[in-house]
């Protein structure tokens, strides 16, 4: 076997031993299923955080010439 064909199979392996999770598959959502809020004490109001603003680096990153 050449090594650029060895390199391809090596390279095939990796890419498809990376894709998805390791375990049985999880059944999709019910569809009549009630959403659950992630906080549900009825004393505590809800408060909307806003998120922080992103501040973009002020050194140039090597490929901000492609863009």
């Amino acid at each position: 076997m050449s090594a650029g064909a060895f390199a391809f199979l090596v390279l095939i392996a990796v890419g498809a031993s990376a894709c998805g999770r390791r375990g049985a598959l999880e059944p999709p959502p019910d569809p009549n299923a009630v959403a659950k809020a992630a906080n549900e004490d009825p004393n505590r109001p809800q408060i909307a955080h806003k998120p922080k603003p992103v501040v973009p680096p002020k050194e140039p990153f090597v490929l901000d010439p492609l863009l």
